[in-house]
């Protein structure tokens, strides 16, 4: 049976501005290499493992709420996280020089050496997301190879209106189930309506102090956040 390995996980970050978002760009790429076996079956890559802490206070309500979670394990099909269930179909796509248009993020087959893979080594015109991602696990299995999955999240806030004041930390631990490298970092937004734009706080760094909730009074995360949903896997997509 073949095996999976994390070759490296990075990430990088910028500023993210709307009209009605205050948030931060966060890419973060894996490299995960297939190394092929005469004997025994396919093996499926390592599930992710997209760790994130919230810890949110909302001043103007006097409370503060937290939450935890593998967010791929919490809800797989979001927008997100998608394309990393969606790999081997975004690589087979990518392969044949046709990757969708508007999907966050990207998934590339590369050889064993880091080339991208050629459209005339997988099967060819397939439309089925099943036989677009079979074809991707045939030419592993027999070659070996590079899955180069990019995610990109957006972790913003809605700026706030009234007399909103919120202060969030965000922290992230990015890899794959079973261990191996990870990409961390915390994203620290401060946004208070009674304060202009250009003074609010927007940083993303490796670690930040304490963050006290000081008298806030504590609540549960929202039902918009901590609620699972269940994985609505279409053809060809797998944990």
């Amino acid at each position: 049976m073949g095996t999976w390995s994390l070759d490296s996980v990075t990430g990088k970050t910028s500023d993210f501005t709307t009209g009605e978002l205050f948030g931060t760009n966060v890419i973060v790429t894996f490299r995960v290499r297939y190394r092929s076996s005469t004997i025994g079956s396919f093996q499926e890559t390592p599930k992710l493992d997209w760790h994130e802490k919230f810890i949110m206070k909302e001043h103007h309500n006097g409370d503060w709420w937290e939450f935890e979670s593998n967010m791929y394990e919490h809800n797989p099909c979001s927008n997100t996280l998608k394309i990393w269930a969606g790999r081997y179909i975004h690589a087979y796509k990518h392969a044949m020089g046709r990757p969708d248009l508007g999907t966050k993020g990207s998934s590339k087959l590369l050889t064993a050496s880091g080339s991208p893979v050629a459209a005339k080594d997988l099967t060819q015109n397939l439309s089925d997301g099943k036989a677009m991602a079979d074809a991707v696990r045939s030419y592993l299995k027999s070659n070996g190879g590079i899955l180069e999955i990019t995610i990109h999240d957006i972790p913003s806030i809605n700026k706030p209106k009234g007399a909103e004041h919120k202060e969030r930390l965000l922290k992230f631990r990015c890899g794959i189930v079973g261990g191996g490298q990870t990409f961390t970092g915390e994203q620290y937004l401060d946004v208070d309506a009674a304060k202009p734009e250009s003074s609010w706080l927007r940083d993303f760094s490796a670690a930040h102090p304490t963050f006290s909730t000081g008298t806030l009074k504590k609540v549960p995360a929202p039902a918009s956040v901590s609620s699972v949903r269940a994985p609505n896997f279409l053809g060809g997509e797998c944990w």
